[in-house]
């Protein structure tokens, strides 16, 4: 049921609820508004907070690896062996240091001249970064290098001068570590929180890692102090702050999704957004409890007024009231029995003209099927009588001149006698079709008289001649009663419906089952069968019907032929069918009873 625009019952609850909603968004976004502003400043100075404490911590680290590379360049052993003596002496420092630390990849000992003088791990790269190459070295000459790709996993190089007692340098001392393992990161992350990111890498840029693989640095200029709000790559909203690390070449950067930041607002709202749906339902049933005292009366009478006019005819409208509704409600319920009323008597009068209308089509479309076959059928007679006479009397000719060729032309060659034979098979083709018309045009009283079913099938496939590969299965007992029949006549279906079996097998190949049965006291059943193409369904209502024909050659007439002859025998044929499996022709003729 549809109410109008202007309802009451629509009007006044929307009223009401679009007051409510408006004041509550009103106030909640304020809300939400100062409270987005206050935790991104309170995460902004948190992130500031969060990098500083961890470039402490890293400076600390750098702090304490200088001082292990001054005070390995300081060792006595380390010492001699750059002043030229046994390199073995040194190993053990070195071994020892290797073994302290898992993360560390190699340490060597070089000359002035940067060669290789004792190696404890892996190779290092020939030329090391060194203070020289840009790398912050302090006031006693030790240095950390910036971090670089080692293969799958990111590495740094440090190193120490090895000093005689005075200013003379003797070689260095360098190493290369790997950047700290996953257990680091998750030590770090549990420091800053859960939602926050650690990157860590170079300050040129080039190179940033999370302590466990490479990563993308931030897409922010690093060169501004502070904390700041900024679009990841990916299109998130982030907040992060940088912090470099002193006398290093590195920088820190840690950075939290904004969504994080501001989830405590978004918690706010929603609540505040179940506290004004509940007020705007409270807001929507009060509006519609008073509306409803006012319109259910009318809704009523509208929702029957639509079922009526979709319809149904019984519904009415119940009303207590004896006010002008309840006046209405009654004049209303008279009106709809009266247009019930109505309606019953139309459709009575529709369906009784319908149904004749229907009766008289069907009898029109018989009658007009009836027509057409009446003036088939008298084309048919008109076009046998005057043709097939005048047919039959060339035909002979031509069928004595082939008798005469054949006997003269005794020693010809092969490919003339072929000719002959299918001048031959044409004309015999072309008698049979003009006995179908004569035979289909008039019908002569038949000749019946006791026949074995055996004799007459035998017959026939005699004059069917040689079968061409098709099987033939015979299933005709001896013993079976004889039909009364019309030798002729039968003998001509029984021969048509053989025929029409073989040029359904026109591949040379399948079987020509032949059976005859005693179906009844006074009935014997003859099914001639083949495995050809079948019927189509489309076709089967009128394969009896006179100049119906799905054959390349023909006109049609064999099996209306046939059927008017079993009929003239007091007989009937019928034919079962299945598409690509075969046909089934059944002929039931009538046994005989010894007085014909």
């Amino acid at each position: 049921m549809r109410l109008p625009t202007s309802s009451i019952t629509r009007r006044l609850p929307l009223l009401i609820s679009a007051l409510v909603v408006v004041v509550v968004l009103a106030f909640s976004w304020a809300a939400y508004s100062v409270v987005e502003r206050a935790l991104t400043i309170a995460a902004m100075e948190r992130t500031a907070g969060a990098s500083q404490r961890l470039a402490g911590m890293l400076d600390e680290s750098a702090r304490r690896l200088r001082s292990d590379m001054r005070r390995l360049a300081g060792d006595a052993r380390v010492v001699t062996v750059a002043s030229g003596g046994d390199a073995r002496r040194a190993l053990a420092v070195l071994d020892s240091m290797r073994t302290a630390s898992s993360l560390l990849i190699g340490v060597e000992i070089r000359d002035r001249r940067d060669a290789v003088i004792a190696r404890a791990g892996r190779a290092l790269p020939p030329a090391m970064p060194a203070p020289a190459d840009g790398a912050d070295a302090t006031a006693s000459g030790a240095w950390i290098g910036p971090l670089a790709m080692d293969g799958d996993s990111i590495s740094f190089s440090a190193g120490a001068p090895i000093l005689l007692e005075g200013a003379d340098t003797l070689g260095r001392v360098v190493q290369m570590r790997r950047v700290a393992s996953g257990q680091g990161a998750q030590s770090i992350g549990e420091l800053i929180g859960s939602q926050a990111t650690l990157s860590f890498g170079n300050a040129s840029g080039n190179l940033w890692t999370n302590l466990v693989a490479r990563v993308e640095g931030p897409p922010v200029d690093l060169t501004s102090p502070g904390a700041r709000s900024y679009v990841a790559r990916d299109g998130t909203p982030r907040i992060g702050a940088a912090a470099p690390i002193p006398r290093t070449p590195w920088i820190v950067w840690v950075d939290s999704p904004r969504s994080a930041v501001i989830a405590p607002a978004r918690a706010l709202m929603g609540t505040l957004a179940i506290i004004a749906l509940v007020i705007v339902a409270a807001g929507v049933l009060v509006g519609w409890l008073l509306s409803r005292q006012i319109t259910t009366p009318l809704v009523a009478v509208t929702k029957a007024a639509e079922g009526i006019a979709g319809g149904d005819y019984s519904r009415r409208v119940t009303s207590t009231s004896h006010d002008e509704v309840g006046q209405l409600a009654a004049s209303f319920n008279i009106m709809a029995q009266q247009v019930a009323d109505a309606h019953a008597v139309l459709e009575a009068r529709v369906e009784e003209r319908t149904a004749a209308l229907q009766n008289a089509l069907a009898e029109l479309q018989a009658t007009q099927h009836e027509l057409v076959k009446r003036e088939k059928l008298a084309i048919l007679g008109q076009l046998a009588g005057g043709v097939g006479h005048e047919l039959r009397n060339p035909l002979g000719v031509m069928t004595n001149a082939l008798y005469y060729l054949d006997a003269v032309l005794r020693d010809d060659r092969p490919e003339v006698k072929e000719y002959l034979g299918i001048l031959r098979t044409q004309i015999g083709l072309s008698e049979k079709i003009i006995g179908d018309l004569l035979d289909f045009a008039r019908v002569k009283t038949p000749q019946r008289e006791p026949v074995a079913i055996g004799e007459l099938v035998s017959e026939q496939l005699a004059r069917l001649g040689p079968l061409n590969g098709v099987s033939l299965e015979s299933e005709i007992p001896k013993d079976l009663p004889p039909v009364c029949i019309d030798r002729v006549q039968m003998g001509q279906v029984v021969l048509n419906l053989l025929t029409n079996a073989m040029q359904a097998m026109d591949t040379g190949r399948g079987t020509l089952s032949l059976r005859a049965t005693l179906e009844q006291p006074d009935r014997l059943r003859l099914d001639v069968a083949d495995t050809g193409s079948g019927i189509a369904s489309a076709d089967a209502p009128r394969i009896f019907e006179p100049l119906f024909t799905t054959k390349a050659r023909g006109i049609g007439l064999g099996l209306a032929v046939s059927r008017t002859l079993v009929q003239a025998n007091g007989g009937d044929i019928t034919f079962a069918s299945e598409p690509g499996r075969g046909t089934t022709f059944t002929v039931r003729l009538p046994i005989s009873n010894g007085t014909e």
